[in-house]
This record gives C-alpha cells, sequence and structure tokens, in this order.
C-alpha cells in the first residue's frame, strides 16, 4: 500500500515539475513555486530523516500551517512518541518534541494539533481527554510538560456500588485555568475549528513513509528537480 502512494507520489511531482518547466516556457509564472519549496524540504529535512535512529519509526507530511511546504512528522510507534518539524529560512525547526499520546491529529493550515489521551480504561466508562496547541503561540518544541491551549476531559461518573452510572463529567480549561463550555465553544469557533477537518497525522488517507521510502521520496524529488532546471 506504502509503495503505492509512494509510486504515485512521485508520479504527481513529475507532472507538477513538467506543468512548472512548460509554464516557464511560454513565458507564465507559475502560481507558486512548486520546485523550490520541494528543495527547501529536501535541504531541511533529509538529515533529520538521515539521522533518525528510532526503529521502525514512521514519517509523514502535514500540511500544518498556513504555507505550502508541508511539516514532517516522526512517530515513534513502539512508545507513541510524536515529534513534528517544519521548515524556517531553509532549516528544519522542531516544533513538537516527542508528545507521549494515545493519537496526534490536526487542523490542516490551521496551525493546531490535538493530543488524545485516555485512562481507566477510556471510552464512557472510563475517562479521556483532547489537549489542543496552537503552534504559533510557543516559541520553544512542545513536550509532554507544555500546558495545553485549551483542552476538555471527561471522567465516568460511579455511584457508591461502583457501578457506572451512565453519565460523566466534562471539564473545559484554557492554560490550566477551567472555563465553562460556552467560552470553550467560543475558542474552538475563533480559530474555524468546527469548519476545519481534523487529521490523524497517521491514517489511510496521509502521506505516510517508512524511512527508507522517504528518503527514496527526497532523492527522487533532488533527482526530478535537476531535470527540470
Amino acid at each position: 500500500m506504502k509503495t503505492a502512494v509512494l509510486k504515485m507520489f512521485l508520479l504527481a511531482l513529475s507532472s507538477l515539475m513538467l506543468c512548472a518547466c512548460q509554464a516557464c516556457d511560454k513565458g507564465v509564472e507559475p502560481e507558486q513555486d512548486h520546485p523550490a519549496e520541494v528543495q527547501q524540504i529536501i535541504q531541511a529535512y533529509s538529515p533529520i530523516i538521515t539521522d533518525c535512529d528510532i526503529k521502525n519509526a514512521e514519517f509523514s507530511l502535514i500540511y500544518l500551517d498556513d504555507d505550502a511546504v508541508p511539516e514532517l512528522v516522526i512517530l515513534d510507534r513502539y512508545y507513541n512518541r510524536y515529534s513534528i518539524y517544519t521548515v524556517k529560512d531553509s532549516s528544519a525547526v522542531c516544533l513538537v518534541d516527542h508528545i507521549t499520546t494515545v493519537e496526534m491529529s490536526y487542523y490542516e493550515h490551521c496551525g493546531v494539533i490535538s493530543a488524545f489521551y485516555r485512562w481507566n480504561g477510556g471510552g464512557d466508562e472510563g475517562s479521556y481527554a483532547n489537549a489542543y496547541y496552537q503552534i504559533d503561540q510557543h516559541s520553544e518544541p512542545l513536550t509532554d510538560d507544555s500546558i495545553p491551549d485549551f483542552e476538555f476531559t471527561y471522567n465516568a461518573v460511579y455511584d457508591e456500588n461502583s457501578q457506572w452510572t451512565g453519565t460523566g463529567t466534562v471539564n473545559y480549561s484554557v492554560k490550566g485555568e477551567e472555563i465553562d463550555e460556552a467560552a470553550y465553544q467560543q475558542i474552538l469557533a475563533d480559530l474555524d475549528l468546527p469548519q476545519a477537518e481534523e487529521k490523524s497525522c497517521f491514517s489511510e488517507t496521509s502521506e505516510c513513509f517508512t524511512k527508507d521510502e522517504l528518503l527514496l521520496y527526497l532523492e527522487m524529488t533532488t533527482t526530478l528537480e535537476a531535470a527540470s532546471s
């Protein structure tokens, strides 16, 4: 499945390069300088990927912020630890430094990530939480010790006989301070999150790679970039 996806990306990239070259030959400026962006990614992410020594690490490319350059996500599947990198001034910059969570998701082009947690079995009869972080609000990489920008938690309620009552309590917070549901919903609305699609960093629709696949992808990108110049 991943091999087929990789081939699809390379084919799409080849078509993109060809279109850009044809546009330049006709004296038309491409709408976006995709080859330059791809070259930027290669320069910035290749050393990060090459130096990654996590056994069976998984990689994906996501569109977290509002530009056309994807962010790099590295997942240590054994420990469920996520790291995210972006490109600034042609250099890789760490946004998330090993946050351990059941699953990390993001809102495309909104600059918001979500870490999902569960305990006491999770689900309606247990406890779970979603911690949200606005990437542009943090000057240092996010870690397990970072306080979420906003969060909700759910805890099932049990009676004196330790039987689940069929209900649970929900709490909302901003920067660790409790707020009511209306204030929480207003935060989501201000960030346009209800209209945005929450995506898992690793899913069937994500651009996911093994280390070798991603290095091959970047190598082929370099080859295509050189051929188009």
